[in-house]
């Protein structure tokens, strides 16, 4: 079972590391990638719109199975900057994934904020986007 699960992670990690490595196609996010190593930053910020156009299937699963999603993510992000730059790898343990765009239904404000829609999230592993400042949350 466990091979089961290590093996599909490594799929989807293949996946998001074709989705960086867009040297071939626009080179929108190898550039940021490559300047992120220039500015010495660790946080990568991903459109969800530009994934959705390259890979639908990982946008859904990102939105509704986000930690398993994230985690494979930041995983191909390691790998890529690796075969970038593998002294800046070397001496970084981890990088991270943000992300910005449309998230649809799951974009809510401080307003529509329910209780409801707070346990579905905490209850799914699912993935929100929250615009505006709150004050307090409790789930």
């Amino acid at each position: 079972m466990d091979t089961e699960i290590d093996q599909n992670l490594e799929q989807i990690t293949r996946e998001y590391v074709d989705f960086l490595d867009d040297v071939e196609d626009q080179g929108i996010y190898a550039t940021m990638v490559k300047n992120m190593i220039q500015e010495e930053k660790y946080r990568l910020v991903v459109n969800i719109n530009d994934l959705r156009r390259k890979n639908p299937v990982r946008t859904a699963s990102l939105l509704n199975n986000s930690f398993e999603e994230q985690l494979a993510f930041q995983n191909a992000l390691n790998q890529y900057i690796s075969s970038v730059d593998i002294d800046y790898a070397k001496g970084n343990k981890e990088f991270f994934v943000a992300f910005e765009g449309s998230f649809g239904n799951k974009h809510v404000t401080p307003r529509t904020l329910t209780s409801r829609f707070k346990k579905f999230i905490y209850e799914h592993d699912s993935f929100c986007c929250i615009t505006g400042l709150i004050k307090m949350c409790t789930f």
